[in-house]
């Protein structure tokens, strides 16, 4: 008996959910159809695939590997649904993007916008993710495109850098710093920061620079959101680094961002990410072009001089 999609569904919520009855919710499907289908899958592949107990589910060797491949296979089916349903030009049809809540913000909602006001029949399907959760929707072809700071290149995706830019302190309007208009990093040591967990891309940039330039800073709070860090800034708790595409949510709240003058100037970049080797849907190829010449537009390093905000 061969290997069913039908299978391989229940087999994939039971690996994400670790329990039979949250995956039967998940499927709208009864617990014992759920086992059922994987005792099958387990009879298919000649594996047991779980270790069933009262407290739960465990995965046994070889799961994993059998739940990439399930995840590669439902990527290209998703993929080719999404392709199928734009044959008929910009007429219908799906784009789906993954990247972090703030380049959502910033940097892929104003193209959004203006692509849905020519094409009202597209539908975009945003995932507000971290980098390297954003990378695994690529991956899987839940996401058809994904703006992700690179670290490391994988193979299996087409990676081009899409925006280069530099890193600006964020201080209050009434810091001492901002009456210079801009600052350097031994200045910014100084002062208490607000961090980024070191999940995010830009902290770990903004560690390494630290550390080769021999520096540190005293961290008096760390978040996993960029509205939560510029909140306690403007409230007088401390100061941050972030990539220059935050400046107009700086401006919004009321922050200044100044330009940070040391040379070599640090710059952050973005890079848009695709898999390799697969068509893109027509929607998402004609969005994909005009991303990325909204980017290219931004990507300007500031002069040494630059205080201004977006």
């Amino acid at each position: 008996m061969g290997i069913t999609l039908r299978q391989l569904r229940a087999f994939c919520a039971v690996c994400e959910l670790k329990n039979f009855t949250r995956a039967a919710e998940a499927l709208n499907l009864t617990q014992s159809t759920v086992s059922k289908l994987c005792s099958e899958l387990e009879r298919a592949v000649g594996l047991a695939l779980f270790e069933r107990s009262a407290r739960g589910v465990e995965l046994l060797e070889g799961t994993a590997e059998l739940y990439a491949y399930a995840q590669e296979a439902f990527g290209s089916l998703r993929a080719a649904e999404r392709s199928l349903s734009s044959l008929a030009g910009l007429e219908r049809g799906e784009v789906s993007i993954a990247a972090s809540p703030i380049m959502m913000h910033t940097l892929v909602a104003p193209v959004v916008a203006r692509f849905h006001g020519r094409h009202p029949n597209i539908v975009f399907d945003l995932h507000e993710l971290t980098g390297d959760e954003a990378t695994e929707h690529v991956l899987h072809g839940k996401a058809d495109l994904g703006l992700v700071a690179v670290e490391s290149q994988d193979p299996r995706l087409d990676c081009r850098v899409a925006y280069r830019g530099p890193m600006y302190a964020v201080v209050p309007s009434g810091h001492p710093l901002a009456a210079a208009g801009q600052a350097r990093w031994r200045d910014l040591a100084r002062y208490p920061h607000i961090l980024l967990r070191g999940t995010y891309a830009v902290r770990r940039k903004m560690d390494q620079i630290l550390l080769d330039r021999g520096l540190a800073v005293r961290s008096v709070a760390q978040t996993g959101s960029l509205t939560t860090a510029f909140a306690m800034i403007r409230g007088g708790m401390g100061i941050t680094v972030m990539p220059g595409y935050v400046r107009s949510v700086c401006e919004e709240m009321g922050l200044r961002a100044l330009c940070i003058a040391d040379e070599p100037q640090a710059l952050h970049e973005l890079s848009i990410l695709r898999r390799a080797g697969h068509l893109l849907p027509r929607a998402a190829a004609a969005f994909l072009a005009e991303f990325e010449a909204h980017l290219d537009g931004l990507g300007q390093p500031a002069s040494a001089g630059d205080s201004s905000l977006l």
